[in-house]
């Protein structure tokens, strides 16, 4: 083979890197706004994913029992364990520093990961999380109830909401109806 046919890349100077390094050391730290946007973001999808995530969990325990206790435990094992399983081996296998702001976005991308599957299943989970709207209006929470129907993406009818001239023909049950969100009430 010819030394021709080998290609050299130019060699970098260690002491332009060292220079770079030095002149500028708050080039790889972010500024106090981006800070504070960071922390909002992984509070918000801490909230927001583990809500849908406990919410969805909860629906799928809610298929085997109806006990509310049952389904809280299960699902609070679930949702806060898996990342914090996920977080502690990443810790461990990665020389990564980040230690507690890490974690909490270990939590953040997990639990917002769960509630956009449970989500986008929605022709899956609708039925679910119909039936914990369901759960959660029998047991008087209709605030919940209305929210895990906005999850499911249906349009709940409580019997309170039905006007008089309606009344006649409903029933008198303690639990709420929902109705998709396409379909004519």
């Amino acid at each position: 083979m010819a030394k021709d046919d080998e290609i050299i890349l130019p060699k970098k100077k260690a002491s332009s890197r060292s220079a770079s390094v030095g002149a500028s050391s708050t080039r790889g730290r972010p500024s106090p706004s981006m800070i504070k946007l960071m922390r909002i973001t992984r509070i918000v999808g801490i909230l927001l994913g583990g809500f849908v995530a406990m919410v969805g969990v909860m629906a799928l325990v809610g298929l085997a029992t109806d006990a509310f206790l049952v389904r809280l435990l299960v699902a609070l094992v679930l949702v806060v364990g898996l990342p914090a399983f996920l977080a502690d081996r990443m810790l461990k296998r990665t020389n990564m520093g980040g230690g507690l702001a890490m974690v909490a976005d270990v939590f953040a991308i997990i639990l917002l990961g769960i509630a956009l599957l449970v989500v986008a299943a929605d022709t899956m989970t609708r039925g679910l999380l119909a039936r914990e709207g369901d759960r959660y209006a029998r047991s008087g929470s209709r605030a919940m109830a209305r929210v895990v129907y906005f999850v499911a993406g249906v349009s709940p009818v409580f019997p309170s909401d039905v006007t008089p001239a309606a009344a006649g023909s409903a029933s008198a049950g303690a639990s709420a109806s929902a109705v998709p969100s396409g379909a004519p009430k």
